[in-house]
């Protein structure tokens, strides 16, 4: 192709884990939301030739809860496990660049040890050594802060795997997927349908995605303000990552999945992935709290909070379905 020259960036971080476990890490979508903070969910939407086509989506302006919306975007994903290669090509980027590719490289280095490489490859539509200068900074500072996570991430499951925790429930709703779905996403109208919801309000991002903040009352007293991103994939999934974290966690993320069932119902199962923060152990459960007690405190936290919300969608959705005239509540409501 002609015009102006590819540009390459190189920046690279020692990282005291295997390199095979590190590799997994980058190539696993799911562990994303987990190891870098401005992810929310990544989606596989198919094939492009050679390449998956990967949707992303990730918080706008500083991840957190100040977070000012989710962008997204559709890159094209190629992974070489024997050369522990990651490589995305998004499928448009904006001016002024015409073209840009990212590789993650990770090498053994010495036992128990690795370098991560991230290789930044781009070209702009015209030439500019202005803009050329101010693209490969920027690549250079997203270069650091994603490093620097994916070493935060890989030498703490490599050192305190205990401090990673995995809760799934599964909660049965008598309605199809599509229904289900609505209600699930439908967070603005949550105070109507669920009873410890006292509040819920929803900034809408576009494709799919949408920031909300809510109020709920706890079981144990008093009230908790809670902030999410969520993104919404019809009618089969809803994921989301918690903007606010309480002193016990340093990264939450869900997934929840809807699985058509052969009754016309739907299951909705349920994955929270967290990491424990320690230092927030004995600041909430007392000194000398051990791990195994922490992980059991939050993993009933976890599993009583996700199933109030499905359950109360479930009796919601039951509630419509008796109200429904007999004649379209379909071949599950008639009687012989």
């Amino acid at each position: 192709m002609t015009g102006p020259e590819v540009r390459r960036t190189v920046h690279r971080l020692r990282v005291r884990a295997a390199a095979g476990d590190v590799h997994r890490l980058l190539a696993g979508l799911d562990d994303w939301p987990r190891v870098f903070p401005s992810f929310v969910h990544l989606e596989r939407l198919g094939t492009h030739g050679d390449a998956e086509r990967v949707g992303m989506w990730a918080l706008a302006g500083e991840p957190g809860p100040e977070a000012a919306g989710v962008e997204h975007w559709v890159a094209l994903r190629r992974v070489d496990d024997k050369a522990r290669r990651v490589e995305f090509r998004p499928e448009e980027v904006a001016p002024p660049l015409r073209e840009m590719t990212r590789t993650w490289v990770v090498e053994p280095a010495g036992e128990g040890a690795c370098e991560v490489r991230l290789e930044h490859a781009f070209r702009l539509r015209e030439d500019d050594p202005e803009a050329a200068g101010a693209v490969a900074r920027t690549a250079g500072e997203i270069a650091r802060r994603e490093l620097a996570a994916v070493r935060d991430a890989a030498e703490l499951a490599a050192a305190s795997p205990g401090l990673l925790l995995t809760v799934e429930d599964t909660v049965t709703l008598g309605a199809p997927a599509e229904r289900v779905y609505a209600v699930l996403r439908d967070a603005a109208g949550w105070p109507a349908v669920m009873a410890h919801v006292l509040r819920a309000d929803v900034r809408e991002s576009g494709h799919g995605a949408h920031l909300l903040e809510m109020e709920t009352l706890e079981r144990r007293g008093g009230t908790f303000t809670t902030r999410t991103a969520r993104v919404g994939v019809p009618h089969r999934r809803i994921a989301y990552k918690q903007l606010l974290l309480p002193p016990l966690g340093s990264s939450h993320h869900v997934c929840w999945d809807l699985v058509p069932g052969a009754d016309g119902g739907t299951a909705v199962v349920s994955r929270q992935t967290v990491v424990l923060h320690e230092p927030g152990v004995a600041a909430v459960l007392g000194e000398g709290t051990d791990l195994e007690t922490a992980r059991g405190f939050v993993r009933d936290e976890l599993s009583s909070k996700v199933r109030l919300i499905l359950d109360a969608a479930r009796q919601h959705l039951e509630y419509k379905r008796r109200q429904e005239p007999a004649d379209s509540a379909g071949p599950v409501e008639r009687t012989s």
